[in-house]
């Protein structure tokens, strides 16, 4: 029970914020029930007050032209049981003052306004009287008899004690229901969360007994609508890592198909070279296990490319750099391979184009799709890079061009282009010998957030062109 009711727990959160809200309503409802109290009891201390009062104004006679009261016994019983034995009176006039009861009960002070609640010139007020709280009326009672003409004031008061007490026991069987409220709630609130969570241990209890391999995706009849999102994006996302996996394993065995073959050409030819005792014969097996062990290689560094390419396809930590000058340094770096090769590779960049990437992957980039220009153009042709505004490169051979059916597929892996021209010297030692250059072209493209395609450029060649999704702010100067 402990470990469900920790903070990390939704069971826990959900039953400190309801306990909260319950401990919030029940102090509203005390202070309510305080007030209701305060004022029951009130009303149902000032009433006897005042009944008192206006008892012992109807008993106020006139004699020899004196005002007297008559207060029989039988007339105050009631009242003094009630209070307990401490009640008190006082009957003042204008003309004679204290005529009857205690002559020293306190008056009513000046800030004291007439009751609004009883029809009568009454006005209620606590005072202290031998020592003790008292709650006190002060009533003008009318006298309109024979021999006298006024008005006359008459005072009540009574011990606070009984006010208290009846306060206490109307607000104790207040609490008394409230707190039996809030626990009867409590408990309710309890099992509805223990309810309305078993959905979640039960999804729980059907991933974990699930084998590592099975992905299919989780059942969603008769779940409710909220656990049915959580289902939902369990489903896509284990769609997507079986998705993955599937790539994955497809990877892994067409890269396990093209290792194979160049390694058992290499082990052949290695074995053709130590049988035979002939120089000449001896030195051209080496090198077609020169050539194929190169060709393995680059194979390899290719498989390496592409993993690194897929990870910061998921980092995506990149800064701001200038296209055009980082075009222009990696030219700089191929002018003299494609001299080598009677080829002329030119730059057009003339301004500054501020794109989101990493710079090692721009180079990347510009390899693969250079080299593929610089495979299949003939001796004597033209390769012209352009960067242009709104974050575009271009790159453009006049080489036998790529079909328009299949220039889309060879972006897959390990797919080759058909290609009616023959293929240069180097060729074989292009990237796109691997069938994974274009590949990782457009991997590296999706860590950059850019789209590459290949058209027909204008002389018949390739047009490769990559636009970058959206430029960059340059950084400061000095940086």
């Amino acid at each position: 029970m402990k470990a469900s009711l920790s903070r990390r727990s939704l069971r826990g959160r959900l039953t400190r914020r309801i306990g909260g809200a319950l401990l919030l309503l029940i102090t509203v409802g005390v202070a309510g029930a305080w007030l209701d109290a305060w004022r029951v009891a009130s009303s149902a201390y000032d009433r006897p007050l005042l009944i008192a009062a206006r008892v012992l104004g109807e008993s106020l006679t006139v004699r020899d032209g004196q005002l007297q009261v008559r207060v029989s016994r039988a007339v105050l019983d009631p009242f003094s049981l009630d209070s307990g034995g401490s009640a008190f009176y006082q009957v003042i006039t204008p003309e004679q003052g204290s005529i009857a009861g205690f002559e020293d009960l306190p008056a009513p002070p000046a800030a004291a306004a007439m009751t609004s609640r009883y029809p009568s010139l009454a006005r209620f007020y606590d005072a202290t009287y031998g020592g003790r709280d008292v709650r006190v009326v002060s009533l003008l009672v009318p006298v309109s008899q024979p021999g006298y003409q006024g008005m006359v004031e008459i005072r009540v008061a009574e011990h606070r004690d009984i006010h208290a007490q009846l306060m206490r026991d109307l607000l104790g069987d207040s609490l008394m229901r409230l707190t039996l409220f809030a626990i009867g709630a409590f408990l309710l609130f309890v099992l509805a969360i223990d309810a309305a969570l078993r959905p979640l241990k039960r999804i729980t209890d059907m991933v974990a007994s699930r084998s590592p391999d099975n992905l299919d995706p989780l059942p969603t009849d008769n779940v409710q609508r909220e656990v049915r999102g959580l289902i939902d994006a369990v489903n896509h996302l284990t769609a997507r890592l079986d998705d993955t996996l599937r790539a994955q394993r497809a990877f892994v065995a067409d890269a396990a198909h093209e290792l194979r073959t160049p390694l058992f050409a290499l082990r052949a030819r290695l074995e053709l070279g130590m049988q035979t005792h002939d120089n000449d014969t001896l030195r051209i097996t080496l090198e077609s296990a020169q050539r194929d062990l190169e060709a393995l290689t680059l194979l390899a560094n290719r498989l390496l490319s592409l993993a690194r390419v897929e990870n910061d396809i998921r980092r995506r930590d990149f800064g701001v750099l200038d296209l055009s000058d980082t075009a222009r340094e990696f030219c700089m770096s191929m002018v003299s391979l494609a001299w080598q090769r009677g080829l002329t590779l030119a730059l057009e960049a003339e301004q500054p184009v501020w794109v989101q990437a990493d710079s090692a992957l721009i180079n990347e980039l510009l390899a693969i799709v250079i080299g593929n220009a610089q495979a299949y153009t003939p001796a004597g042709g033209h390769i012209t890079v352009r960067v242009l505004e709104g974050a575009r490169l271009e790159v453009e051979d006049d080489g036998p061009g790529i079909p328009e059916s299949e220039r889309e597929r060879v972006f897959e892996r390990f797919y080759r282009a058909h290609r009616d021209a023959p293929l240069t010297e180097d060729a074989g030692r292009a990237i796109s010998g691997t069938g994974l250059g274009l590949a990782i072209a457009r991997q590296i493209c999706t860590a950059l957030g850019a789209h590459i395609s290949l058209h027909e450029a204008a002389g018949g060649g390739t047009l490769a062109r990559v636009v970058f999704m959206a430029g960059a702010v340059p950084p400061p100067p000095g940086r």
